[in-house]
């Protein structure tokens, strides 16, 4: 339930703060007062976007807080799930700045809106005229006969929960045949992979070839060059009077006449020597190179081809190497065989639908039989209720027509009917003209569902629209029983609703100055019989409205 709720800097209201309580409390004031902003600042709090024109002073955050106990609730999994700290009692908070930024925090934690709209569900049921509208929805429908429906039968309920996990695994195999069944438009793009690797692997390749052949094909390409230094270092090696060997040899030659005049001179003949016969085999060489240097033109052009080749596949497949050639080919190899596997996997995705389809619609049928069941409890409870409130002959069905089509409940489509006149033929929700009678009627709904489920709080924001004094006080009288078993916060503009509450709150418009300001007051024992008597006289509180007053409010 929620404990506190702190609001600054919003709307018409400067500062605000209102402590809440178990059981029924009442909200009640003048049209324009501020009732509506303190519920808007709420569902703020839920997770509602914020219109940055709703700010009291532009140059200073407006900020929204609320006090929550959670212990009642079963959420524990959620904050775990969430990777939040949990604890019974929790703060929830929002900052909003004029320029648009906003911030979120759950017990000091920032968190997405997302995430706080998730936990909104979780903590407050905020029931206006608007949601009236909900009853024309299906799903909103079946969902009030299904909860029913768990409360008395524990083999529904379980029936129920396997049906939505299967329905969601159909779901979730209908998604990935669609998905795989796309990949058949790829079907070019395939054939297109195909031939680069065959192209690829026509080719050979190693990942070592390309620089090697690059070198042959370098040195291929300027053979002739080539061989004419080589035969320009040949001639100096071995031609004309002062060649390189001849040189060498003459020097040989001297120094060996002088070798037996002085002892260091030997050595350096040995060395001039060794080194005379290594240039002759150098020189041996070089004719040898030279020699088998030969110019083949075919072979050029084989190089230069699968260079080419090479280079091509590199810029086709963006890559810089023979080894990303490769890695590349063998992901492509990987693409195609999971691609020519694609069918069998289709196949197999459609056994286990079609498993799943027939195992739906056997559980669909049983779930169908349960609810048909328990209908005629569900309508006699919410007739009597509805009798309660004032209608002498209500009548409500609710027709349910079994299809083979899945939905997310079961095979199942549902459509309340309803009459509240002797005679009169049952019409879809739909086609009701008065919003008295819907009010009332999802009021008797709203009871059941509070009866069934574990709730925090709920908030009724002028259920009573529509209804008169007498109808007024016995749906207070239901907001009273359902307050029972948890919070209920009822905004409204009938005393006889308002003299109900465990507590009342009165809202008030105060004007200043400069600026209007919004203040709510915990009223005492004598504030309530003011107000009281104000709601049923108007402006002029007389003797007889305080008297009504204080029998509303059981005081003598």
């Amino acid at each position: 339930m929620i404990n506190r709720l702190f609001i600054t800097n919003y709307a018409i209201i400067n500062r605000l703060e209102i402590n809440f309580h178990k059981g029924l409390t009442t909200i009640t004031g003048e049209t324009g007062a501020g009732k509506s902003i303190i519920l808007g600042a709420l569902n703020l709090l839920l997770g509602n976007k914020f219109d940055s024109i709703n700010f009291n002073d532009k140059s200073t955050k407006s900020i929204i807080e609320g006090e929550f106990n959670i212990s009642r609730i079963d959420i524990k999994d959620f904050f775990a799930y969430h990777d939040l700290d949990y604890t019974d009692d929790i703060i929830v908070r929002r900052e909003f700045l004029f320029e648009g930024k906003s911030r979120s925090f759950i017990n000091d934690t920032p968190v997405k809106l997302d995430l706080l709209k998730k936990l909104g569900l979780f903590l407050v049921d905020i029931h206006s005229q608007h949601e009236n509208l909900l009853l024309n929805n299906e799903t909103f429908q079946i969902d009030l006969i299904d909860k029913f429906t768990s409360r008395i039968n524990v083999d529904f309920s379980r029936k129920i929960k396997k049906y939505k996990n299967l329905f969601k695994k159909l779901q979730d195999i209908t998604i990935e045949i669609e998905s795989k069944k796309r990949l058949f438009s790829r079907a070019d793009d395939i054939t297109y992979q195909q031939k680069t690797i065959d192209e690829i692997d026509q080719l050979n390749l190693n990942t070592e070839e390309k620089e090697k052949i690059e070198l042959e094909y370098n040195k291929m390409n300027n053979i002739h060059n080539i061989k004419g230094i080589l035969s320009q270092i040949v001639s100096l090696f071995e031609e004309g009077d002062y060649s390189v060997m001849q040189n060498l040899n003459l020097i040989e030659s001297k120094l060996s006449d002088l070798k037996e005049y002085d002892t260091d001179i030997g050595p350096i003949f040995t060395r001039v020597k060794q080194n005379t016969i290594d240039l002759n085999d150098i020189l041996m060489e070089l004719h040898t190179i030279n020699h088998n240097l030969v110019f083949d033109g075919n072979k050029l052009e084989l190089l230069k081809d699968r260079i080419n080749a090479i280079n091509s596949l590199e810029q086709k497949l963006h890559v810089f190497s023979v080894a990303d050639i490769l890695e590349k080919r063998d992901v492509m190899k990987k693409q195609i065989n999971s691609f020519n596997n694609i069918s069998k996997e289709i196949d197999a995705l459609k056994s286990a639908k079609d498993t799943l389809i027939s195992d739906l619609l056997e559980l669909g049928n049983d779930l169908s039989l349960y609810r048909k069941r328990v209908l005629p409890d569900l309508t006699n409870l919410l007739e009597n209720d509805l009798l309660t409130l004032g209608i002498k002959t209500p009548r409500v069905r609710f027709d349910i027509n079994s299809t083979k089509e899945l939905l997310p409940n079961g095979t199942d489509k549902v459509s309340l009917l309803f009459s509240s006149n002797k005679g009169y033929d049952l019409k879809p929700i739909v086609d009701i003209g008065s919003g008295g009678e819907i009010a009332r009627l999802m009021l008797c709904i709203k009871k059941q569902l509070f009866a069934i489920n574990q709730f925090a709080t709920i908030i009724f924001d002028e259920i009573d629209s529509g209804v008169s004094g007498e109808i007024g006080r016995k749906m207070g009288r239901i907001l009273q029983k359902i307050s029972s078993n948890g919070q209920v916060i009822c905004i409204t503009h009938l005393p006889q609703i308002a003299s109900l509450g465990n507590y009342h709150y009165q809202v008030i418009k105060v004007d200043g100055d400069v600026f209007s300001n919004t203040m709510i007051k915990d009223l005492s024992a004598d504030d309530r019989v003011v107000e009281i008597a104000r709601m049923l006289s108007g402006d002029q509180v007389n003797s007889e409205a305080v008297a009504n007053a204080k029998k509303m409010l059981d005081i003598y």
